[in-house]
């Protein structure tokens, strides 16, 4: 029924009508005729290939555009990754990043990212292990066809972006992040595998650290795994390396939703929501802790490496996000814990029970802990031995001040870099 609709609609949207140039002739009702069914024709062929696309012979999952220039289902992904990050996210889905082989197709990559995508700069899958070899396309097709702008092409840089306002190509440093076009053919097109950690991630043999997804409770979230840290699998909830991106002053919403950029060399909070639930789907989910280095002046631990294991969940946030941890205990008598940041009670363990605080939603009994000394947002109770999200700078050093530690009672370090991530128990 919807064929006949469809072709109807075709047929009389078509102007059947003879040229005018031959209602300024005498002409026989024969010639009429013909020019009248040489339109209807055309029309009738225009309908049967709109038919057969329209029918699923080239069809898209949902969120993906097909391209009849490409002959290729297109994505756009305004989400900005590294370039190895948004190859390895294509790759997820059965596409690589888009290639582009002549000006018919970047104007209609083009046409598509002014669509659906909002970001000035996009990958190509264009790049190169050196600067002394030559640019290849992921997807292996030649790369013959290329339109850098003046200027745009610099040797040192073995990546390839695209501008959309101008679609001029540019050299870029691959660590750069980008937004990305995946395409893939029309074929290849089963559902993404769901994983709900990075710990399956790895168990399906992805074995690159970056960025990835992950559903719970049906949601999707974005996290960073590190495949290489203690047999890999983490998933990667904070990490501090400077004082790029204040942690202290965050509001609750910031702290649920999670706030930063993923990747290894930058700050970020994973968000609570994504902590309560990536903790709690396991009978079991361990947190390490990796902490490096002191900035008190002349202390005697500035290039000390400290790390440790515990147990760690945290509850919803109709609760307040509190804090179940404990020692991680390798071992019946292991009642030191894993690791060296501390033995036990002295760290983390001290705010078990613990509801979380920011400076907008503070649970802390002593508020100026959050405040005054910089401590939030953690789980707070007259203050901490222990938070890993206070000021950077702090007020004081080794004094319980901003973004501190507390090793085994005795001293209290200012941390270089921090990082938190959990996984699910092997033990």
């Amino acid at each position: 029924m919807s064929a006949t609709v469809n072709l109807l609609t075709v047929l009389f949207d078509c102007d059947v009508s003879y040229p005018g140039y031959i209602t300024r002739q005498v002409i026989s009702r024969s010639a009429i005729m013909a020019v009248i069914f040489g339109t209807l024709s055309l029309c009738i062929l225009a309908f049967l290939v709109g038919f057969v696309i329209a029918d699923g012979t080239v069809s898209c999952e949902k969120g993906w555009d097909w391209s009849p220039t490409f002959k290729q289902c297109l994505r756009v992904q305004d989400d900005k990754l590294n370039f190895a990050d948004a190859e390895a996210d294509c790759v997820k889905y059965g596409a690589k990043l888009v290639s582009l082989v002549s000006a018919f197709e970047e104007d209609d990559l083009i046409n598509i990212i002014n669509r659906h995508g909002h970001c000035d700069y996009y990958w190509l899958g264009a790049t190169r292990p050196t600067i002394k070899d030559k640019f290849t396309w992921v997807d292996g097709k030649p790369f013959d066809y290329t339109h850098f702008g003046p200027k745009d092409y610099n040797n040192t840089l073995n990546c390839v972006d695209i501008r959309a306002a101008s679609s001029n190509w540019h050299t870029e440093g691959c660590e750069k992040h980008n937004c990305f076009v995946c395409a893939k053919d029309d074929a290849a097109t089963p559902s993404p595998t769901k994983y709900a950690d990075c710990g399956e991630i790895l168990e399906a043999g992805i074995k690159d650290s970056g960025v990835y997804t992950v559903t719970l409770g049906g949601d999707e979230f974005q996290v960073y795994c590190d495949m290489t840290t203690e047999s890999g699998g983490w998933t990667v909830i904070q990490q501090r390396l400077n004082a790029d991106l204040e942690f202290w002053n965050q509001n609750w919403q910031n702290y649920r939703n999670g706030f930063g950029v993923y990747g290894d060399q930058s700050n970020f909070w994973a968000g609570n929501e994504l902590i309560h639930r990536l903790t709690t789907k396991n009978p079991k989910t361990i947190l390490r802790i990796d902490l490096w280095g002191d900035r008190a002046p002349n202390s005697p631990h500035k290039d000390d490496y400290y790390w440790g294991e515990y147990i760690f969940s945290i509850g919803a946030e109709s609760d307040d996000y509190p804090l179940n941890v404990q020692t991680w205990m390798q071992s019946p008598n292991d009642w030191d814990g894993t690791g060296n940041a501390s033995s036990a009670w002295y760290d983390i363990i001290d705010s078990n029970g613990v509801k979380f605080s920011t400076v907008d939603h503070i649970n802390d009994p002593m508020s100026k802990c959050v405040t005054d000394y910089h401590l939030g947002g953690w789980w707070l109770r007259y203050c901490t031995t222990a938070t890993l999200n206070g000021e950077y700078v702090p007020l004081k050093y080794s004094d319980g001040y901003g973004f501190m530690w507390m090793v085994d009672g005795t001293y209290v370090i200012n941390p270089v870099k921090s990082r938190m991530a959990v996984k699910k128990a092997w033990k």
